[in-house]
């Protein structure tokens, strides 16, 4: 009798804790996947062009690096830099599913998504992404003082080579981001910016 309530009672014991590991099991998997955090990175004195040749500085949004021109039939990089003009890997200028719409009037931080639609592509190389010209993009370029100087409130949401999403603000043209500017001592075509990526595919920059 003693011997059959041992068994039993070993029984139980197992049972127990198959019930236990079964329960912790579930709970498990019932936790929410982690989510992708996203944050702001800051590039400073991006080099865009500065012999004057026509050669763009190709960026990689993801990793945060300069990229080969030999790339630039890849989908390496997500946009590039020259002078004053900011194009994406898309249309005529590359293979990726890149693109770009340019607000206005808006703080960087207070944008918090992507628009789903509305993204202009590279369709010529006069017919660009991001508009060029003074007040028409990012700049405004002073005729007087030969001074070009980032728009407030223009945020770029760039649609990357591979579908993802980053919004970019310009933050200085000149090198050093130097306060006040002389384009006669300061050297111009030296980018600094800020970006948001979102690496997870979803429009959200939070």
């Amino acid at each position: 009798m003693k011997k059959q309530e041992i068994i039993i009672a070993i029984w139980l014991i197992f049972a127990i804790a198959f019930i236990s590991s079964c329960s912790k099991s579930e709970d498990n998997n019932s936790q929410s996947p982690p989510t992708t955090t996203v944050k702001a990175v800051t590039i400073y004195d991006l080099p865009a062009d500065t012999g004057k040749k026509g050669i763009f500085t190709l960026f990689s949004l993801k990793d945060s690096t300069i990229v080969s021109n030999s790339d630039s039939l890849t989908t390496k990089w997500d946009i590039g830099f020259a002078g004053t003009t900011i194009i994406t890997n898309s249309g005529v200028r590359g293979p990726g599913q890149g693109g770009a719409i340019l607000l206005k009037d808006v703080d960087f931080n207070s944008v918090k998504e992507a628009p789903e639609t509305g993204y202009r592509i590279e369709n010529s190389l006069t017919d660009l992404a991001i508009p060029t010209g003074s007040g028409n993009g990012w700049y405004n370029y002073d005729p007087q003082t030969h001074i070009i100087s980032p728009i407030p409130g223009r945020v770029i949401i760039i649609r990357t080579a591979d579908g993802k999403y980053a919004k970019l603000q310009i933050i200085s043209y000149w090198k050093g981001n130097p306060q006040p500017i002389d384009p006669y001592q300061h050297k111009e075509r030296y980018y600094t910016f800020k970006y948001v990526y979102q690496p997870d595919g979803s429009r959200k920059f939070e």
